[in-house]
């Protein structure tokens, strides 16, 4: 087979063997930035959920306050914000998991607190509102991925997003 092969035959595989040869090791490097750049992007969120003290005092109100979503929420400016940037960061997480930038090994070390939120009775009743208020005004709602997170792992109701049934009707302090 090579007895008929000039010597730009040998050149041209050659090169094409160092192609091959370069692309594996490139291939290699770059995953290998990519497991790097998840692992400090997982780092950085984990940083934020334990050192920023706003954050981790509107997790502790989430935790341990169960009924903190009452008629007098929306008055509440602060603590309004306060919820809103915990559930903007988790809703956030949440869809980097399922676009999958963050594996699950690596959402294993944050599921814990996703799913404290999603259980919390407060969050349910407040994202509820949210939802139904932002579907009546023709608008997607601001934390639907947490929502969907909640619901695909059976930690909120699958009636959720039906509003016929009013799960949180006794709840229902935005008008829609």
């Amino acid at each position: 087979m090579f007895n008929n092969w000039e010597p730009d035959n040998y050149l041209t595989l050659i090169t094409i063997i160092l192609m091959a040869t370069g692309g594996f090791f490139a291939l290699i490097q770059w995953n290998s930035s990519e497991k790097f750049k998840r692992v400090k992007y997982l780092d950085e969120i984990i940083t934020k959920l334990r050192f920023d003290p706003e954050m981790a005092n509107t997790l502790y109100t989430i935790d341990y306050n169960h009924n903190w979503y009452t008629k007098e929420f929306h008055n509440n400016r602060d603590l309004e914000y306060k919820i809103d940037k915990v559930l903007s960061y988790f809703d956030f997480i949440c869809y980097l998991y399922n676009m999958r930038n963050i594996k699950y090994n690596e959402f294993k070390i944050i599921k814990y607190r996703v799913n404290r939120i999603c259980i919390s009775p407060s969050v349910q009743k407040y994202l509820w509102n949210l939802y139904h208020f932002s579907k009546r005004m023709g608008a997607e709602c601001s934390f639907t991925h947490i929502i969907d997170y909640g619901i695909k792992n059976k930690i909120i109701k699958k009636e959720f997003k039906d509003n016929s049934n009013d799960l949180y009707g006794n709840c229902k302090y935005l008008n829609f």
